[in-house]
């Protein structure tokens, strides 16, 4: 592997992204992404780059593992808003995307923001999964930083795990959830076939 210098940002405000940088970026870390998987990369690239204009190897780097994970996208996220209060029980509104249907919204309340967050995705998707694990980290440091959700879930004796991410906590666990979701149809799409 070569050496990547993780403290020195590839992008700043005086250097926005540039997909020649970020091809050059991708090699220098022996990750491997296919044409349709680096224009995803690149636009999440932008997409970050306009919520904070300082991006650095090690967030390129996670943003290319969560999209290399997942090889075919059955249920997108389009939006996710979550309520949560001293005296009210937290509830998950997500709105998801499937190519056949269109947009499916389902609301769904938990013990936490987390389970409602899954309780919704699996009433849109109508696929039960069980949450193992679940875990958060900063990824960069500052106003703006970049977090990692990765997911454990288990269905039918099986465990799948994924990661996303995203600079708000919510929309990290969702779409690692999603993730997971899009795996466990993509392999129960391929026993079927």
């Amino acid at each position: 592997m070569n050496f990547v210098d993780s403290t020195k940002p590839v992008f700043t405000v005086d250097n926005p992204p540039r997909e020649d940088v970020l091809h050059a970026q991708i090699a220098a870390m022996d990750t491997a992404l296919n044409n349709e998987q680096f224009r995803t990369l690149n636009l999440r690239i932008k997409e970050l780059y306009e919520l904070k204009t300082w991006i650095y190897p090690n967030e390129i780097l996670a943003i290319a593992e969560e999209i290399a994970q997942l090889q075919k996208v059955f249920w997108k996220m389009i939006n996710i808003k979550v309520e949560s209060g001293t005296k009210l029980p937290t509830s998950a509104t997500v709105v998801l995307k499937d190519s056949t249907i269109g947009n499916i919204t389902a609301k769904a309340a938990g013990n936490s923001s987390t389970d409602a967050i899954c309780s919704a995705i699996q009433q849109a998707t109508q696929i039960r999964l069980f949450l193992k694990d679940f875990q958060f980290r900063t990824i960069s440091a500052g106003p703006n930083p970049l977090g990692q959700a990765r997911v454990t879930i288990k269905y039918h004796n099986q465990q799948v795990t994924a990661k996303a991410c995203s600079t708000g906590l919510l929309m990290a666990t969702a779409q690692a959830y999603l993730t997971a979701t899009n795996i466990v149809i993509d392999r129960i799409t391929q026993q079927l076939d």
